[in-house]
C-alpha cells in the first residue's frame, strides 16, 4: 500500500512537472504566434495602402480623362481668363 502511495504521489509531482512544461511551452508558443501575427498584420496593412494609392491614382488619372473630354472650363482655364481679364482691366484703366 505505501509503494502505491509513493507512486502515487510520483505520479503527481510528474503531473504538475509536465503540466508546467506544457503551459510554458504554450506560453512560448503563443508569444511566438503573437509576434508572427503582428508582422503579418503590418505586411498586411502596408500592402493595403499601397493598393490604396495606387487605386487613388487611377481614380486620378479616369477623372482627368472624363473631366478632359466634357465641354467644360477647368480650373487652369478659369484662371488664365482671370489673368487675362486682370491684364485687359488694368489696360482699360490706363487708357
Amino acid at each position: 500500500m505505501v509503494k502505491l502511495m509513493k507512486k502515487v504521489v510520483l505520479a503527481g509531482l510528474g503531473a504538475e512537472a509536465k503540466a508546467r512544461e506544457t503551459w510554458e511551452d504554450l506560453v512560448r508558443r503563443g508569444e511566438e504566434n503573437q509576434k508572427d501575427y503582428a508582422k503579418k498584420v503590418k505586411d498586411r496593412v502596408a500592402l493595403l495602402e499601397k493598393d490604396l494609392k495606387e487605386l487613388e491614382k487611377k481614380e486620378r488619372d479616369l477623372i482627368e480623362r472624363v473631366m478632359a473630354k466634357l465641354p467644360i472650363a477647368t480650373k487652369a482655364d478659369l484662371d488664365r481668363l482671370e489673368k487675362k481679364i486682370q491684364e485687359l482691366s488694368a489696360k482699360l484703366k490706363s487708357a
